[in-house]
């Protein structure tokens, strides 16, 4: 029951496929797509929506997740940064999978049953995850450890 994760920054899209369950979780993928934030809205959505659904047709999750960052300083942000969930929330409602979202502020001590940094985290408790990771994918990782 591999769970799928998301996660933005400006410029990069980010995913993680974990398996398993929340207490054994196991990393199966990752990966990260490049986008131009300046383009115009509706090419920043149409690309959204396409490398959502490459990504789910590729993984065949039965569950999708997401780190939702609540961090945008300027109008133009919220295009990259919250805008394409919503995008991902329609495409799941269509595929008919489950969907959770989570901020970093979800990702506790207690949540994680870790005591250190949560990036960190994904290192330790995760079977196979790459030490190489950035942090954006590390995110996507705790979304779908998340929802496992």
């Amino acid at each position: 029951m591999p769970c799928l994760g998301f996660s933005i920054q400006k410029g990069e899209l980010h995913y993680c496929v974990l398996d398993g369950s929340r207490a054994s979780p196991v990393y199966v993928d990752h990966g990260m797509h490049r986008f131009v934030p300046a383009q115009p809205r509706t090419a920043l959505a149409n690309f959204f929506k396409q490398t959502f659904r490459e990504v789910i047709d590729h993984v065949r999750p039965t569950r999708l997740a997401y780190r939702l960052s609540l961090d945008p300083k300027k109008a133009e942000q919220f295009a990259y940064l919250a805008f394409p969930f919503g995008i991902l929330n329609l495409i799941a409602y269509e595929a008919e999978l489950p969907i959770d979202e989570y901020m970093l502020q979800s990702f506790t001590k207690r949540a994680l049953d870790f005591p250190g940094d949560k990036h960190a985290a994904c290192d330790a408790k995760i079977a196979g995850f790459p030490g190489s990771a950035k942090k954006e994918t590390r995110s996507a990782a705790l979304a779908a450890w998340m929802a496992l």
